[in-house]
């Protein structure tokens, strides 16, 4: 999980570059119909894969991506690289809440309290100078809202399903759900400079294939308060790529902010490391 975070933390710069020559809708589209093409290479070689279980949970998962990633494309033509990853950092964190009323998955005392100290951290970096929160942040906000139900609905398949396919299907269900857009993301694309296609083939690799199956290997035996806290690595990772790629500037508390989140990953998984060493049964 650490790795997939690390993965697409790199991506909010890369968004933000690619919407230059493209516009959020067609970069998305892209984005998982290059990944469909990849999965559909790589399910030759698994015969009975693309089971009911993989279908039924990739279809339910890609259409919460979908909502993820358009929302996220659109909050990043208003917000900084680094804003768009905390906020959604924020959103994310809600799957350990929403996993007790549709999983019945009770988040613990101290899983509870490194989402609260997670979340803070978060908001130190969410805003705008006064404390405003503007278009971009709002569309941001509700892109991460549906990453953090697409947990939950990979929780509930990722232990049935195998991982390729069910990568497979979100991808194929999130091109569908983009196709209308196909003409004019065609026409972006055959335009786009040569930097372009560098960033696009990224996007697709790293963000769009390796990520998501990662997360769906996690998930097999991860619950969903740890997955979305897991999440707030993805902010870290992409302030350090927004500084050091990205030419961004952030002020101090936004440093704070990344401080708190990784003092709440720690505690929580340090604890969950001490009840494996304490009882192999045991889980945070």
């Amino acid at each position: 999980m650490v790795a997939a975070t690390l993965l697409w933390g790199a991506t909010f710069v890369v968004i933000r570059d690619s919407l230059g020559g493209l516009d959020p809708g067609s970069l998305v589209l892209l984005r998982f119909t290059g990944a469909t093409a990849v999965f559909a290479i790589l399910l030759r070689g698994r015969p009975g894969a693309l089971s009911r279980t993989a279908i039924a949970g990739g279809a339910l998962s890609g259409l919460l991506m979908a909502g993820g990633y358009l929302f996220q494309a659109i909050g990043l033509t208003a917000t900084k690289a680094g804003t768009s990853a905390f906020l959604t950092c924020t959103g994310t964190l809600f799957a350990g809440l929403f996993a007790w009323p549709l999983l019945g998955q009770r988040p613990s005392r101290v899983l509870t309290a490194g989402l609260a100290l997670a979340a803070f951290g978060s908001s130190l970096m969410g805003s705008r100078p006064g404390l405003s929160v503007g278009p971009g942040e709002w569309w941001t906000l509700f892109g991460a809202l549906a990453f953090a139900l697409q947990i939950v609905a990979v929780a509930r398949f990722a232990p049935r399903a195998d991982p390729v396919a069910l990568a497979g299907i979100q991808s194929l269900a999130v091109a569908l759900m983009l196709s209308p857009l196909a003409g004019e993301a065609s026409r972006q694309l055959w335009a786009l400079p040569a930097a372009g296609w560098w960033r696009l083939g990224y996007l697709v690799v790293a963000g769009s294939v390796l990520a998501p199956m990662l997360q769906i290997i996690a998930q097999r035996s991860l619950p969903p308060g740890r997955v979305g806290l897991l999440f707030a690595l993805e902010p870290v990772f992409a302030l350090v790529f927004a500084v050091t790629v990205g030419s961004e500037r952030f002020v101090l508390r936004w440093w704070w902010g990344a401080a708190l989140i990784l003092a709440a990953v720690w505690a929580v998984e340090g604890r969950a490391a001490r009840d494996r060493a304490s009882s192999p049964s045991a889980s945070a």
